[in-house]
């Protein structure tokens, strides 16, 4: 009986250090919109997920109203995480990055108008790698990338990130924002 005891507890240690990675690329164009994630416990793929995130067809849409469609979701995604600061903080401080790479290609069907996007999609690529970098732990080089199309109307992005957290640190993570977020009020997770 204390044998089995012994065995039980050295294997909940075991997983409680264990880590779990996931795997999960984002693909934002014209045509489609998705996210497909997929998760592992020692190697073996516990989950495998295709998300579909359009929600409407911007294939009737100009570059400049995708645009904009970006930038209010952009501002309401800001607005999010400023809400979230603390959990964020919380949770991505356990976090390993194992690779991030985020590539864009765009093109406005104008020069000068590409070559200010251009800038604008730099100026935000690199305050999100900051508070990435700043609030979790980075064990890569982050390949990032903007590729304007000045005479092309066109806009694509790719965002292929793998991550890893040890288990008791996520558990550890998820009870510190359920004693600081009480359950009666709104769910936050």
């Amino acid at each position: 009986m204390v044998i089995l005891l012994i065995i039980f507890v050295l294997v909940i240690i075991l997983i409680l250090f264990s880590k779990i990675k996931v795997n999960s690329t984002v693909i934002l164009n014209q045509e489609k919109q998705t996210a497909f994630i997929a998760v592992y416990f020692y190697r073996i793929r516990l989950m495998n997920k295709l998300i579909d995130l359009s929600e409407e067809s911007y294939e009737d849409k100009s570059i400049r109203e995708i645009l904009k469609l970006l930038h209010s979701y952009s501002n309401n995604f800001l607005q999010k995480i400023k809400d979230l600061n603390d959990v964020a903080t919380i949770l991505l401080k356990r976090i390993y990055f194992q690779k991030l790479n985020w590539n864009t290609h765009f093109g406005t069907g104008d020069a000068s108008s590409a070559g200010m996007v251009s800038g604008g999609i730099w100026g935000t690529k690199g305050l999100i790698l900051g508070l990435i970098n700043a609030k979790s732990n980075i064990k890569c080089d982050p390949v990032i990338s903007v590729v304007p199309l000045f005479n092309q109307k066109y806009i694509e992005s790719k965002f292929d990130c793998i991550v890893s957290i040890r288990i008791g640190q996520a558990i550890y993570g998820i009870l510190k924002v359920i004693r600081k977020y009480p359950v009666n009020k709104e769910a936050i997770i």
